[in-house]
């Protein structure tokens, strides 16, 4: 067997591995659609196709393996096939969170779940008078700034 294609081997091998690290911490089953893809390559590799066929190969597959079966990802393993991104947001509206520093401009930070986040505090009246270790409520979202309330 050619050296080319026994570093290819591992280098699809090293793909193999990377999408399944990858979706591990992200669970949005977009890396690990590769794996398929991957394999193919290895077994390609193997009987010493040219290397441009497996890098087609793989990224068709890759693609092919996505379109199949991120629908049935949405529709199963999410939540009711809600988007998952807004979690923070579905789970902390109504909450009461420690400002964790002074007002500035109608902005503030508090802290979700070890996270900073900066708030929106769009009463000027609240705006005045709270105070860094003042207690808010979170009353609905703008994009990723949550928007509170005085308590």
């Amino acid at each position: 067997m050619e050296t080319v294609y026994i570093v290819m081997i591992v280098v699809w091998g090293l793909a193999i591995a990377a999408a399944i690290v990858v979706e591990y911490f992200t669970c949005q089953i977009i890396s690990i659609s590769l794996v398929p893809g991957g394999i193919a390559a290895v077994v390609l590799s193997a009987v010493q196709v040219d290397v441009w066929i497996q890098i087609v190969v793989f990224f068709a597959l890759g693609l092919l393996c996505f379109a199949a079966f991120r629908p049935l990802y949405r529709k199963y393993l999410q939540k009711g096939g809600e988007d998952t991104s807004f979690t923070v947001k579905n789970q902390n509206i109504g909450k009461r969170f420690r400002l964790v520093s002074e007002v500035v401009d109608g902005k503030a930070s508090i802290v979700i779940s070890d996270v900073r986040w900066t708030c929106i505090i769009k009463n000027e009246e609240d705006a005045k008078k709270l105070r860094k270790d003042d207690y808010i409520e979170i009353v609905d979202f703008d994009g990723n700034k949550p928007i509170v309330k005085a308590v």
